[in-house]
């Protein structure tokens, strides 16, 4: 079990870096509280009339979010809110602490992220909620709008307070790269978002080893892929264009799939050791500015570099 009690710990370290605090942190909205309240005050209840009040509950709360995800069924999304609701006792202590510590941790970590990238302010509403398991964090399109949502019970489960700063510099680094680069539907968009986003936690916290960068998330990535490196890159440059939701949950899925060759999220790995190449000659503001066209050429010129490298692609 993470010491979460460590938490107070990140708090001094944070706000000890960086130059005096150029603004007040942006304003979030949160609804931690909502669920521990509906979850006392509906414990009595059958469980399909709890869930199906907390559907109308909570989506007039967050409309948008508290509804079946791409590819799940109404009956699978009901599934996932009673799972999350009778599960609550188990985390309540921790999600409750992370929810005490989550404005401090959160106004440490945008100074921090303001040394880097001076002035940000995010351009999106953000939130802080019970994802019923979902996320720890990430940008979301709800209903046609853009949102940053941090998920309460999974930094509780997987965040402690040697990689909170690091996945709040991951996450914020995503909404300020949205101004130059845009979402599209390819996978490599997703290598380069996810990868750069991952090089530029690395480049703002020196020295942070896999643990601290979500390398290691639901398991350690970087051996199993670099034994069959050659194979990993040739994938990647097959699946490049594909618009295969399922192509890409494999690289970027915390879900563990047998079928799969490379473990859950292994593109977060290959999109990082991609940066750090680009990296070599380019600053990370020079990386965060480049717009979609002049991203797609680098990106893909550096992996046809590193197949080469690797002996090349049968086929080839």
């Amino acid at each position: 079990m993470r010491h979460f009690a460590l938490f107070g710990l990140l708090l001094v370290t944070l706000l000890s870096i960086g130059a005096a605090p150029n603004r007040s942190p942006p304003a979030y909205r949160s609804l931690t509280r909502e669920f521990a309240h509906f979850y006392d005050a509906t414990r009595s209840m059958p469980e399909a009339a709890r869930v199906a009040l907390f559907r109308k509950r909570f989506d007039a709360l967050f409309p948008g979010f508290y509804e079946p995800a791409d590819g799940q069924t109404g009956a699978q999304f009901n599934t996932s809110v009673a799972n999350a609701l009778a599960k609550f006792p188990e985390i309540r202590a921790r999600y409750e602490q992370t929810e005490r510590d989550f404005p401090r941790a959160y106004a440490a970590g945008i100074r921090h992220f303001r040394a880097q990238f001076p002035g940000f302010r995010p351009s999106l509403p953000i939130w802080f909620v019970h994802s019923l398991g979902r996320m720890d964090g990430g940008t979301r399109t709800l209903r046609g709008k853009n949102v940053m949502i941090f998920g309460a019970d999974v930094i509780a489960r997987i965040h402690d307070s040697r990689d909170i700063g690091p996945f709040l510099d991951h996450e914020m680094f995503h909404v300020e790269n949205a101004q130059w680069f845009k979402d599209c539907d390819a996978m490599w968009c997703a290598l380069w978002q996810e990868g750069l986003a991952t090089y530029a936690a690395s480049v703002m916290n020196p020295g942070a080893d896999d643990h601290l960068l979500m390398l290691d998330q639901p398991a350690p990535i970087r051996a199993k892929v670099d034994a069959d490196w050659r194979t990993a890159l040739c994938q990647v440059r097959r699946d490049l264009m594909s618009t295969d939701q399922k192509v890409y949950g494999s690289y970027f899925y915390g879900r563990e799939d047998p079928a799969r060759i490379f473990p859950a999220r292994w593109g977060y790995y290959v999109g990082l050791r991609i940066m750090q190449r680009l990296g070599k000659d380019r600053t990370l503001r020079d990386l965060d500015h480049l717009a979609n066209g002049p991203a797609k050429v680098l990106l893909a010129g550096e992996l046809t570099k590193m197949i080469g490298e690797a002996g090349g692609c049968p086929g080839d």
